[in-house]
């Protein structure tokens, strides 16, 4: 329980609170999903074959989401 309260404390402090967006790549095997947040908006089960790839699905997302919130 005090895990996810720093958890959630640290990840305000150094990404949220700059603007900055938090990315996570995760080593599936044979792929890779990535998931990214800035606080507000999060996306997640983005898959590539490499963790750029993964990556780069995640901000085309995330910037998807952006445009479908301003809507």
């Amino acid at each position: 329980m005090l895990n996810d309260w720093l958890y959630i404390l640290w990840d305000w402090f150094w990404y949220f609170r700059r603007g900055k967006v938090k990315y996570r790549v995760l080593d599936l095997g044979d792929s890779y999903e990535a998931n990214a947040s800035d606080g507000n908006i999060a996306v997640w089960n983005c898959y590539g074959s490499t963790p750029e790839a993964a990556k780069e699905m995640a901000e085309f997302q995330l910037r998807r989401a952006y445009e479908e919130s301003e809507i």
